[in-house]
């Protein structure tokens, strides 16, 4: 008798087990599954998204370039919008308005070169032609590395890096 509710309690255990580990993999494979998805997701819609985004970043007119900057801080992530206002409102503005500065950017080339679920960073080159008082335009060639991150659902740039 008393081997009886041994063996009911033994067998209840790994009943209890297997339905914990049959949980926990299930779990894992179903986590794994979104992580693989939204990775996918941010390969397919990043570059596409780069190239739109970092020419609104990178080029102005001196004339306009409060409004052109304005425009661009929706891009960035709150951290790094104010790192960018910062250095815009420093640097940026009263060198374009001095020197009487036009940028013209446009992206060549867009590669992935990491990316998770909510986070890539992202290669892009970039040729930008530079004009001041002197009109000779100065041509730049760059590559950049632009990490981003997801807030919502919404891709913002999160640092601007060049290399």
């Amino acid at each position: 008798m008393r081997w009886r509710r041994w063996l009911l309690a033994g067998v209840g255990y790994l009943l209890v087990a297997g339905i914990v580990g049959l949980s926990a993999a299930a779990g894992w494979f179903y986590w794994d599954r979104v992580q693989t998805r939204g990775e996918q997701a941010a390969r397919a819609v990043l570059p596409e998204l780069a190239a739109r985004e970092i020419p609104e970043v990178f080029a102005y007119d001196y004339q306009t370039v409060e409004r052109s900057l304005a425009e661009a801080y929706p891009l960035l992530t709150p951290d790094y919008r104010q790192e960018f206002q910062k250095s815009a409102n420093t640097q940026i503005i009263p060198e374009a308005k001095k020197r009487e500065v036009v940028v013209q950017a446009n992206v060549v080339g867009v590669g992935v070169m990491s990316a998770k679920r909510d986070s890539a960073s992202v290669m892009v080159y970039l040729n930008r032609t530079v004009t001041d008082k002197s009109r000779q335009p100065l041509y730049d060639g760059s590559r950049l590395r632009v990490d981003f991150k997801r807030i919502g659902e919404k891709w913002l740039i999160a640092y601007i890096t060049p290399i």
